[in-house]
């Protein structure tokens, strides 16, 4: 099982070990005058809410299968294809990209786009229509991708560039580009959000693994790394291509092969399909259309034994994907009583989420210009840098998820256990039982209690703000609402200093000072349509939904 312990005190204890009581230690720089207390440097319930982890590499092996892999395939050639394939994102994630429309390549572009408009080739305004996009406004343009050639590069550069929704069809060349590309990103998601629910559920290890838009396997590497328990796999990729590069990964890489198979489609009531743990990492929003979504996470669902996890972009339109499979799933469980049968096996009915959100209300972005992401920094290969013509070796890779676990919410259990003050039990009797005490002689949970109590923790959305004297962060609440929580030094030294120390995507067990709910994630009602006919053309277009 992937190493994710308690840290021993050894590593974080906050007092000198010479210290014989309570009273030599008060004396230390490291006792809170104000509130005549120990500040501890972490306590076991922030360590156990982190989510955060570091720079995620790409183990070696997998970096050499990769490499073997993609030694025949043209680098220009591979570059033109994972330009299509960015092209291919950004047009489905609703994100203006980045630029000022400079350079030569650029200016090149425009001018046979110029040439071709006065020559009669194109009605650019009847492509709008025909996109079912709002009318272009003074100065944007539109690029329509044309399968099978790479996009105008004035589609990354120049900034008022809208393109046509589109997927790419996945071929020889196009596997080799995403497995170059995006496969390391993909491998350090993955490890970060399984290594999450590792923590988050110790009990469950699972022993099948079914993987929905599989790609070169880059899910199970990091199942493999987060549990040693994997005995079966059932990769399923639409892309032919895509299969044969799995393939050829578990040839180059035999100590990481399973026994499993590779399929191009999931069916319904398809056998040897039901898995302990189900997986969807970055596929769901690359299907055409919202019914064939809700129809595959259905699928999904009917085959997971225990856990099912959904990874995408974190982008606007992918977050909202994954976050309308939640509530559809959330409804779908609420239909069934008693129990299931899920393959040959019963399991019990209901559904809870075990991350992100700390309960099954709706989402608090629904309607609002917010949704939910978050980020892991992933080491890029050499190829990787290669690909992308990029000089730095890290990237931040934005991505947004939910896991979802069979059965009701375990109960609210904080408060469970009682503590005993250290003043009953001296520093050196803490020190000679350190499984049982914290170094303040109070008594530690124990692991099982705080998995059971950081299911109703709140978790921080975005990176906490630092200033002098308090600390402000974004919260999902056990509520549904998303608050903003105010820790001074003043009122709380221990949460305060956690609060310092917390990072984006942690559970954070302390209450604050203060809190507000953010009037940033509060639905707002549409315009009625006598207010509508007041508004001109550019206040209207802000309020459509680019979707369809």
């Amino acid at each position: 099982m992937y190493a994710l312990k308690q840290v021993p005190d050894s590593a974080w204890t906050p007092y000198n070990p010479d210290y014989e009581d309570i009273d030599d230690y008060e004396a230390s720089e490291d006792f809170d005058d104000y509130n005549s207390d120990v500040i501890l440097r972490g306590t076991d319930e922030v360590r156990f809410g982190r989510k955060h982890m570091g720079l995620v590499v790409l183990p070696n092996p997998i970096a050499n299968a990769i490499q073997a892999c993609i030694a025949e395939t043209n680098g220009r050639s591979m570059r033109h294809d994972y330009l299509r394939l960015v092209d291919a994102h950004r047009s489905t994630s609703e994100i203006t990209p980045k630029g000022k429309g400079r350079g030569q390549k650029t200016r090149q572009y425009l001018r046979d786009e110029r040439e071709k408009r006065e020559q009669g080739g194109r009605d650019t305004q009847k492509e709008v229509k025909d996109m079912k996009m709002p009318r272009l406004l003074p100065g944007e343009r539109v690029q329509i991708a044309i399968p099978g050639e790479r996009p105008a590069p004035a589609s990354l550069v120049y900034q008022k560039t809208r393109l046509k929704p589109h997927v790419i069809e996945y071929g020889p060349a196009e596997a080799m580009a995403y497995v170059a590309a995006f496969a390391p990103g993909t491998y350090g998601v993955a490890l970060n959000v399984l290594s999450e629910l590792a923590m988050r559920v110790p009990e469950f290890e699972p022993s099948t693994i079914l993987d929905f838009g599989c790609g070169p396997g880059s899910a199970l590497w990091a199942a493999q790394d987060v549990w040693s328990s994997v005995q079966k796999y059932v990769g399923i990729d639409s892309s032919e291509a895509m299969i044969d590069c799995a393939k050829r990964m578990f040839e180059e890489m035999p100590e990481r092969k399973v026994d499993g198979e590779l399929l191009r489609y999931l069916a319904p009531d398809q056998p040897n399909t039901h898995a302990d743990l189900v997986i969807s990492a970055f596929a769901l929003s690359e299907l055409p259309s919202d019914a064939v979504r809700q129809t595959t996470v259905e699928m999904l669902w009917n085959n997971t034994r225990d856990t099912l996890v959904l990874i995408d972009r974190g982008a606007p339109n992918p977050a909202r994907v994954v976050s309308e499979a939640r509530d559809y799933l959330i409804k779908l469980a609420s239909e069934s009583n008693g129990t299931v049968e899920v393959g040959s096996m019963k399991v019990p009915s209901g559904i809870h989420t075990v991350a992100p959100f700390p309960n099954e209300l709706d989402d608090p972005t629904n309607n609002t210009p917010a949704w939910f992401q978050f980020v892991q920094r992933v080491q890029r290969p050499t190829f990787t840098m290669r690909t992308k013509h990029s000089k730095s070796n890290a990237e931040v890779v934005h991505y947004s998820y939910i896991i979802m676990r069979r059965g009701p919410r375990p109960p609210d259990s904080r408060g469970y256990l009682d503590s005993t003050p250290y003043s009953y039990v001296s520093v050196k009797e803490a020190q000679n039982e350190p499984e049982k005490y914290l170094p303040d002689g109070t008594q530690r949970k124990t692991f099982a209690q705080l998995a059971r109590e950081a299911y109703y923790w709140p978790r921080i959305i975005m990176q906490p703000i630092k200033r002098k004297g308090h600390v402000v962060t974004d919260v999902c609440t056990v509520d549904g609402k998303i608050e903003r929580w105010t820790f001074t030094k003043t009122h709380d030294k221990q949460a305060y200093r956690d609060a310092r120390k917390a990072s984006w995507g942690d559970l954070f067990p302390h209450l604050p000072k203060t809190s507000i709910e953010r009037s940033h994630f509060t639905p707002v009602e549409g315009p009625t349509p006598e207010e509508l006919k007041k508004m001109n053309r550019k206040q209207r277009r802000s309020l459509m939904d680019f979707d369809d």
